[in-house]
């Protein structure tokens, strides 16, 4: 028997879906059934007595966590659901733009890849952890390291301040993530020559702030050589009830196979050319123009990586399910 473990369904776009398919939505099922029983007593038309008994039963089905497998099912039997995890595993549709035809946006899809999961809250707690408790580590004397300012030292009076990699904390920084990090070097013994620095978590904080909104995002790799899928789960949705630490300690952070059903959101569209922008008539600015430059700018940051936007050759999905198979049967020389 193979079961599903789920990470994320989107109920009320099942419900919508599911709404359309039927005309309505079975989310209940009651049952109720009866039995009468009839003894009786003593000689007939003598001293008779007689008992009726009447027992009820009722059973109650609560179809709402079985929502997802029957719209599942309406689809693949509409021919409506396509499974293209073969598809993707390969290198020439990835490499031709082959997949801009054949997954077309709003395409329904299933995708069962290897893909992982990143959250920067998750991410900051852990850099932060991992700061604060060698900072304790040292307090305790359990660490024999010359690091025991939360701060490293300032300039010598006369001297030239170095501005490379210089350390400038952003606007409003005392509110953010990384602010929890301390900052200084990072030492695990004194003789230790290039340690890690407060500063440097605080930058690769800062990098995962910039590129991911708070949120849980996936990214399913199909093929390495290839591009990837975007995948951003909403915060809200069943079965996303967990904060990101205790999420991230079921899951981790590493690769592992996951199964996604939702639609092609859109493709990453190639870097536009940002040479001359031409929004402007005299003092008068062209609305739909000035629109088409910001567009090209967020699509030029994407496919650099710096957004959380699909990066060609890639595409986006908007999710209905997510999910990993449980109980796969084993082989039979197994």
């Amino acid at each position: 028997m193979i079961l599903r473990e789920y990470l994320y369904v989107d109920g009320v776009a099942v419900r919508g879906l599911l709404a359309q398919i039927d005309s309505g939505i079975t989310e209940k099922q009651s049952t109720k059934s009866s039995r009468t029983k009839l003894t009786g007593g003593g000689l007939k038309g003598f001293a008779e007595h007689a008992a009726t008994s009447l027992e009820d039963t009722s059973y109650e089905k609560n179809f709402a966590d079985a929502l997802f497998p029957t719209l599942e099912s309406a689809l693949e039997s509409e021919g409506l659901l396509e499974d293209v995890s073969a598809l993707l595993t390969e290198a020439e549709p990835w490499e031709d733009s082959r997949l801009r035809t054949v997954l077309s946006p709003g395409k329904i899809i299933r995708v069962s890849a290897p893909g992982y999961l990143m959250d920067a809250r998750f991410m900051a707690n852990i850099m932060t952890g991992f700061a604060v408790t060698h900072r304790g580590l040292v307090h305790m004397g359990s660490i024999e390291t010359d690091s025991t300012t939360p701060r490293p030292a300032g300039p010598k009076k006369g001297a030239v301040k170095s501005t490379k990699n210089a350390y400038k904390d952003l606007p409003h920084e005392e509110d953010s993530l990384e602010s929890y990090i301390p900052k200084g070097k990072i030492k695990f013994s004194a003789e230790e020559e290039d340690p890690i620095s407060g500063e440097f978590l605080r930058g690769v904080v800062q990098v995962l702030r910039g590129m991911y909104p708070p949120g849980l995002h996936m990214h399913l790799v199909p093929n390495h050589a290839g591009g990837a899928i975007t995948i951003r789960l909403q915060e809200g949705r069943q079965y996303m009830d967990s904060s990101p630490d205790v999420l991230f300690s079921r899951y981790g952070v590493s690769e592992q196979e996951w199964t996604v059903v939702g639609t092609v959101g859109h493709h990453a569209a190639p870097t536009p050319d940002m040479g001359n922008p031409n929004f402007m008539t005299g003092d008068v600015i062209h609305r739909e123009k000035f629109a088409q430059f910001a567009s090209g700018l967020a699509v030029t940051l994407g496919n650099l990586g710096l957004t959380d936007l699909a990066q060609t050759p890639g595409f986006s999905m908007v999710p209905w399910a997510v999910y990993r198979t449980l109980g796969a049967p084993q082989d039979e020389d197994g």
